[in-house]
């Protein structure tokens, strides 16, 4: 049985933004990096064949990552804030786990969202039964400060194995939608039949802002 289902991979080119003198509402939108590690603090379940990693995030944020024979889900907290509950990829494959590295949306300095990439494996012979890719990839954003104060809940889930400007849509759909998203709402999805925020809003019969 895997122990774990956190992807090691490194991410290249990787860069923090923000910094300077301007004041923090002057701040462009922008994001920051961190990583799951061996910073991550991993325990077992009792009388589960489950793990829990515990991993820094930003400004005091934790991320978890919960751990099963067949993949993760992820959640997050932060101090005098209870753990969201965890968020699932949508199964598209036999197994499946987390990227390495974890992006956070900013707002003058402050993280209103995550992007997180999930990596599902299907062996030979499933591998038809999930669209006969090998190693679907999601991106799932998620509000960090959703309507009602700090409910944290996924937004969108972005087809990266679809779409060739995956990262570029998670982006725009963090900082389009994130902040003030209802929870009650279903995730988007975003693939080849809803390709970016354009379409999504033509969907709703209206306009993207701006």
């Amino acid at each position: 049985m895997r122990k774990s289902h956190i992807i090691p991979s490194i991410l290249a080119g990787l860069a923090a933004v923000g910094g300077g003198t301007a004041a923090a509402q002057d701040e462009p939108l922008g994001s920051q990096y961190t990583r799951i590690d061996e910073a991550c603090v991993e325990s077992q379940l009792p009388d589960e064949p489950v793990y829990e990693a515990v991993c820094p995030g930003l400004d005091g944020w934790l991320v978890h990552i919960l751990s099963g024979e067949h993949g993760s889900a992820s959640a997050y907290a932060r101090p005098g804030m209870a753990r969201s509950g965890y968020i699932n990829a949508p199964m598209r494959g036999l197994y499946g786990g987390f990227h390495a590295v974890v992006e956070w949306r900013l707002d003058g300095g402050e993280a209103f969202a995550t992007i997180h990439r999930y990596v599902h494996h299907n062996t030979p012979d499933v591998v038809e039964f999930y669209g006969g890719i090998e190693e679907p990839n999601t991106l799932i954003v998620t509000a960090l400060a959703a309507e009602g104060g700090y409910a944290v809940c996924p937004v969108a889930f972005v087809d990266a194995s679809a779409l060739p400007d995956a990262n570029l849509i998670a982006r725009s759909v963090a900082d389009d939608l994130a902040r003030g998203w209802d929870c009650g709402n279903e995730p988007v999805r975003f693939n080849e039949t809803m390709p970016d925020l354009d379409a999504y809003f033509v969907s709703l019969g209206s306009k993207r802002a701006g």
